[in-house]
């Protein structure tokens, strides 16, 4: 008999020889004998080489990955604990693992992942962690069967003395038995088993031989299965388990809360009809959430072989989303032709009340009654309960969209105003206003840009990122009074923004506008000055939220926009190439309303109606011009701002929602640098913006005049 060592990376010899192979975990409760490996046993001494794909290596193989001679290999994952295998095998050996151990120390393996993708496994068994030593444990791994033919078992973890939080996913494949977790005399706890497709004869989410199996999961919506525990225990307890049954139309032998000699609050939930079991047992809550595709009349599940034990027993009912039910509806939850034994207490489910549209959410109470050989539950209420504070999120958008519209207000009245002044002025006057310059002839195109990252505060809040842009033709005439400059603009702007309630809701999405203006300002020779805007255009926008509850709602709106302003102030020349600005402004925008259709996966869509939406600002603030030469200045500035409203308001499907509304103080800091580079026609100016308080956030301005 051949003998072959390896050292492994958690200390200790292993030693690997025939008189160890071919034992299976069930073989091995008993006696256990092979030693630690983070490894997968493909072939032994003196037998066929094995065709077993490793198809995902550790990161550094050469370091991490330790190959015997053909024809045993043993792979020692030292940096790595996830192994994926496919591919079919010609061995005799009974198991994989991701992990092992053997040793009688008290090791506990966990973390560890066994993912297999396909194969014929020849009756064999498949372990995320097995410790198999006297106090040895396996929790926390996971197990994923993907797909694979001729598999004896699988564990997510599987020890002697303990295997808990393990998890085991099967989405594909043929199984004989499936273990969350599994162990000897240890506890099975809170082990989570979820299956989608493919056939398994028997599921068990833990199981141990006398401990106690209690907390653990099974799920199944799909494919064949014959048996079903939430927790077995053969001479222990079995607590608190549960079994969810996902999926209509399936077929099952037996389905078990908690099998053991003691067995306590343990659940069966059926969210599926036309399911036929031949045995229910070993359950305490027995419930039923009646799926969407339900009608009067329906059966959920039927029992075929023999009488139900219904004695401490408490049965409830409840409603999905998306039922349709009218109340005196009636709908078969369990049925039994032998009949049952005992009589079960009844219950109302306390479940949420369910979305039946963007504004409401609507609760079905079922009356419950045992008959000789059915269940049944009628509809009695239909409770429909005001939801309209989620669909404020929709209304968001139209505060976002007036934040991009008045953004682009404020760009003209600052650096459009100034580049339209740098364009017309032949020579820049002292204080950066055009005074005692010469007039240019003819119009003189300007050009300003910016971008901004602000949040109004609306009762909840909308993160916007936008930019805007003005493009205009500039002239200026001498009056008696001083100089008139005017000229008409064109304007874009917009971006993205996110919006979020109090209680969570995220919605997302982007606005955009164009249009059209025209912009004058006379500034009179002693330093007053007074100007105005005229604006108009279109603002084309969207949403797009997954709202709790409700799904994925999404829409499109447009609508008209018109904005003006109108400012006056004064600027004083103090003296040493210095001069403060002082200010008052008022700006007014107006959204037109829009009817607009929601979207809402799973439901009918709905009406929007969206009330225009009117912004009334006054600001009040000064600058500070510092002229450095005829080619450099700086400024800073402060100034206080108040918005009386622009509350948006909304209704959809005919109910009004809460309005999000922007009313309330800011306050601005401005700095800028503006230069003109070099003796060419060009005059650059950089400006930087920052707000606090109902609207906070900063804002980044490039003006730009070319003199021709």
């Amino acid at each position: 008999m051949t003998t072959r060592k390896y050292e492994y990376p958690l200390g200790g010899d292993i030693s690997l020889n025939k008189a160890n192979q071919g034992r299976g975990w069930k073989g091995l409760k008993g006696h256990m004998a092979l030693a630690l490996a983070v490894s997968l046993w493909i072939a032994g001494s003196g037998m066929a080489s094995a065709e077993v794909v490793i198809t995902s290596e550790p990161a550094g193989a050469t370091a991490d990955l330790e190959k015997a001679t053909s024809p045993v290999t043993i792979y020692y994952l030292k940096n790595d604990t996830s192994l994926k295998i496919s591919g079919d095998d010609n061995t005799e050996f009974n198991s994989y693992y991701a992990a092992k151990f053997s040793n009688a120390a008290d090791i506990t393996l966990s973390g560890y992942t066994l993912t297999v993708d396909g194969g014929n496994f020849k009756n064999k068994d498949l372990h995320a962690a097995y410790a198999e030593g006297m106090n040895g444990q396996a929790n926390g791994n996971k197990l994923f069967i993907n797909n694979g033919t001729n598999i004896q078992a699988i564990f997510g973890g599987a020890a002697n003395a303990g295997a808990s939080n393990n998890e085991v996913n099967i989405s594909g494949g043929e199984v004989v038995s499936a273990y969350g977790g599994s162990t000897v005399s240890g506890n099975a706890n809170n082990n989570t088993v979820t299956f989608t497709s493919g056939e398994v004869m028997k599921i068990y989410g833990g199981d141990t031989n006398d401990g106690a199996a209690n907390g653990n999961t099974v799920n199944i919506s799909g494919g064949t299965v014959y048996r079903v525990y939430g927790g077995k225990s053969l001479d222990g307890s079995a607590a608190d388990n549960t079994v969810n049954i996902l999926k209509s139309g399936m077929t099952f032998r037996g389905i078990y809360g908690g099998y053991a000699p003691t067995s306590s609050g343990n659940t069966i939930n059926f969210a599926a009809k036309n399911i036929t079991v031949e045995e229910i047992g070993d359950v305490q809550n027995l419930n039923f959430y009646m799926p969407a595709d339900i009608v009067a009349g329906d059966t959920m599940v039927t029992v075929t072989d023999q009488k139900t034990s219904l004695n401490g027993v408490t049965v409830g009912a409840a409603a999905l989303t998306g039922v349709q039910l009218s109340q005196g509806d009636s709908v078969t939850l369990l049925k039994n032709e032998k009949g049952f034994e005992g009589t079960a207490v009844t219950t109302k489910l306390t479940t949420p009340p369910k979305a039946t549209s963007l504004t409401v959410d609507t609760s079905y109470e079922f009356n419950i009654r045992q008959n000789s050989t059915d269940i049944t539950a009628t509809l009695g209420d239909v409770v429909e309960n005001n939801a309209s504070e989620r669909a404020k999120s929709l209304v968001e958008t139209r505060a976002a969209a007036t934040t991009f519209v008045n953004a682009g207000a404020d760009m003209l009245a600052s650096q459009g105003f100034q580049q339209a002044a740098n364009a017309v002025a032949v020579e820049k006057a002292a204080n950066g206003t055009g005074i005692g310059a010469k007039a240019a002839g003819g119009f003189t195109p300007f050009a300003a840009f910016g971008g901004s990252s602000l949040r109004a505060e609306s009762g909840s809040h909308v993160d916007t990122k936008g930019f805007g842009l003005n493009l205009g033709f500039a002239r200026e005439i001498n009056n008696s009074q001083g100089k008139l400059l005017f000229g008409p603009i064109v304007e874009y702007g917009g971006g993205g923004y996110d919006s979020y309630l109090d209680d969570g809701t995220h919605g997302e999405g982007g606005a955009h506008y164009y249009g059209v203006g025209i912009m004058a300002r006379q500034v009179n020779n002693d330093g007053f000055y007074y100007e105005g805007s005229l604006r108009g255009g279109r603002v084309d926008s969207d949403y797009k939220s997954d709202i709790n509850g409700v799904g994925h709602v999404n829409y499109d709106s447009y609508s008209n926009y018109l904005a003006a302003h109108i400012g006056l102030g004064k600027v004083f020349d103090i003296g040493h190439n210095n001069t403060v600005d002082g200010y008052f402004k008022y700006f007014y925008s107006h959204q037109g309303g829009d009817t607009t259709t929601i979207h809402i996966a799973g439901m009918n869509n709905e009406t929007g109606d969206f009330d225009a939406v009117d912004s009334n600002r006054i600001r009040i603030g000064a600058r500070f011009t510092h002229k450095i030469n005829d080619k450099n200045s700086y400024y800073g500035g402060i100034a206080y701002q108040y918005e009386f409203g622009s509350e948006a308001r909304a209704h959809f499907n005919g109910n009004s929602v809460p309005s999000p509304s922007m009313k309330g103080s800011s306050g601005l800091l401005e700095l800028g640098w503006q230069v003109k580079p070099g003796d060419g026609p060009l005059t650059l100016d950089f400006g930087l913006n920052g707000w606090i308080g109902k609207q906070r956030g900063g804002s980044v301005q490039l003006g730009a005049t070319w003199n021709f």
